[in-house]
């Protein structure tokens, strides 16, 4: 299991004090944990001497009222990870489509629970970006469950919401469910052209996973959520999922959303200034392809001969750097690897230290 963020096996491997590693592979908000929650911890302390509510009501209530949804259509789990488990384990589907590359749990998920999996390819000649007429046309009644990462990860790429109501209407003629990753869609200023949080009401073949983990900067916590108007998964959902997966804290996370408007705002921000100026100083670096992003995090592929993701981890955590290899990801290949945007200053400093690291051939003293 490989993922980004993996800040404690690389001190266990690399004898690197995880505290003085810059993590470029974790696309988190560098805008770190909300005061909110911080006070909200504080003060809830003491209620980890309880159970937590098992039903989550408040948390729901909350998330209704937040995003405009029925809280009767809302189930909560402990990070993405479990909304997408939960959710394929009610689906039960025995042949699934998913993109490739895209977020390996929803592999992992789906064979965990008897399903086959069939790649759809995104085209490096189109830069990454879904063609959504020729995922329709491998839509049929064999498939009983589509995946769609959106924005999608590791690419950065976003899937506009017209075009994914014409894949839910081909699903829909084949009892076929689709499933749509927003993990990182509150990254997204203008998202009501691309989430399917308003028009959810119209599918009962459309389940839709979100997470706080990422815009709000807490990993840690663990915290996600899912919607669904099929009455049936919400069922499924609520008499087979983990009783208390969510603690304390993550059962409080609501009074956080209802307080925070100004860390949204600079976040939002931070993102449409850095982002730009960043992509801008990154294009500019001899060896590489830059992406063009639509939330936080880059993808990257070396086009220099002689270096490829392995070599350039190695030399960019001798400047105390970790990059997310993104070889494992199907459909990329050694030569890629992604990046978050952080701060001016971090950003500046991995820059600096990606050129250095790109100015080496394999023969060099860099070790």
């Amino acid at each position: 299991m490989t993922h980004g963020g993996n800040i404690f096996e690389i001190q266990r491997k690399y004898n690197i004090n995880k505290d003085n590693l810059v993590d470029f592979s974790s696309n988190i908000n560098p805008l770190g944990i909300p005061e909110s929650l911080k006070t909200l911890i504080i003060d809830k302390i003491a209620e980890l001497e309880c159970y937590p509510d098992i039903h989550y009501h408040q948390l729901k209530t909350i998330i209704a009222e937040y995003y405009s949804l029925d809280q009767k259509d809302i189930f909560v789990g402990n990070g993405a990870a479990q909304v997408i488990y939960d959710a394929i384990h009610a689906v039960k589907p025995k042949m699934s489509i998913i993109l490739a590359p895209t977020f390996s749990e929803y592999e992992r998920a789906l064979v965990s629970h008897g399903s086959k999996v069939q790649y759809h390819y995104l085209e490096e000649k189109n830069n990454f970006n879904l063609r959504e007429e020729d995922l329709i046309g491998a839509i049929d009644d064999s498939i009983d469950l589509v995946v769609l990462c959106n924005p999608n990860n590791p690419t950065s790429k976003l899937i506009k919401k017209d075009n994914i109501k014409k894949i839910l209407d081909k699903c829909k003629k084949h009892n076929t469910f689709l499933m749509i990753d927003e993990a990182f869609m509150d990254f997204v200023e203008d998202d009501e052209s691309y989430s399917m949080l308003e028009d959810y009401r119209e599918y009962n073949n459309l389940i839709i996973v979100r997470a706080f983990t990422k815009f709000y900067g807490i990993p840690g916590l663990r915290l996600g959520f899912g919607i669904s108007r099929n009455e049936k998964i919400i069922a499924s959902v609520s008499e087979n999922t983990i009783p208390w997966s969510l603690n304390t804290f993550a059962g409080y996370f609501g009074q956080v959303l209802l307080s925070e408007k100004e860390y949204v705002e600079k976040t939002y921000n931070w993102l449409r200034e850095e982002k730009k100026r960043f992509v801008k100083k990154l294009a500019e670096i001899e060896g590489i392809t830059v992406y063009i992003p639509s939330v936080n995090f880059i993808l990257i592929k070396i086009v220099k001969e002689n270096v490829d993701v392995d070599i350039l981890k190695e030399r960019l955590l001798k400047e105390n750097i970790l990059i997310r290899d993104c070889s494992n990801f199907n459909g990329l290949s050694k030569k890629f690897f992604r990046i978050a945007i952080k701060d001016p200053i971090l950003n500046d400093r991995f820059v600096d230290s990606l050129i250095k690291a790109m100015d080496y051939s394999l023969e060099d003293k860099y070790k």
